[in-house]
């Protein structure tokens, strides 16, 4: 069986990945190839609430999940524990295991930090990806942010401060470059493969 093909996007809250992967999924299907849509928030969310700290709710269980910080310039920074370091190593995995089965996979998700990246690096060890960051300005992030719940405000924010690891085939601006734009770009890289 023939691999599938696979686009990771990354980039912070708000910055525009999910309108990217959708109209990125709508034109890689145009032809009849198989893309599935896959997003870190689905393994993100199924995290069991005692392994969360999320605005003034403290899971007995957070310090080994996810642990959402408010700082004093208003930025939220995710804190990953151990468990929420393996939760991120098996949506790696299951990506991979996805896309060696042969189904091509868009995979909306976050790079947080060196050691992640290495995780993705280990787990895509066989598999090729093209890898897109997407980028905006801090008061763009935080505009687009306005119309989610006040504790995530701050999230874009938060991310877009870590500072980038990783390798990039295809870099873009959500705020100066439109979506048609990036999505060309983004095909002429997996397509030239």
């Amino acid at each position: 069986m023939a691999s599938g093909k696979l686009i990771v996007v990354t980039g912070p809250a708000a910055v525009g990945k999910s309108t990217v992967t959708k109209a990125l999924q709508k034109e890689l299907t145009r032809s009849g190839e198989l893309w599935l849509a896959i997003e870190l928030d689905v393994f993100a969310r199924s995290l069991p609430r005692p392994w969360i700290a999320w605005g003034d709710y403290r899971g007995r269980n957070a310090a080994q999940g996810f642990v959402y910080a408010r700082r004093s310039d208003g930025s939220l920074e995710l804190e990953l524990g151990s468990d929420g370091r393996r939760v991120l190593s098996a949506f790696h995995r299951s990506v991979a295991a996805v896309v060696t089965s042969g189904v091509g996979v868009i995979c909306e998700s976050i790079v947080y930090d060196d050691a992640d990246w290495r995780d993705w690096s280990d787990a895509l060890r066989d598999v090729p990806a093209c890898w897109v960051r997407l980028t905006a300005p801090l008061t763009v992030l935080d505009e687009r942010e306005q119309g989610r719940a006040a504790i995530g405000q701050g999230l874009g924010r938060g991310m877009a401060a870590r500072p980038a690891v990783g390798e990039y085939e295809v870099e873009a601006d959500t705020a100066s470059e439109a979506v048609e734009a990036i999505v060309a770009r983004i095909v002429e890289s997996v397509r030239s493969r």
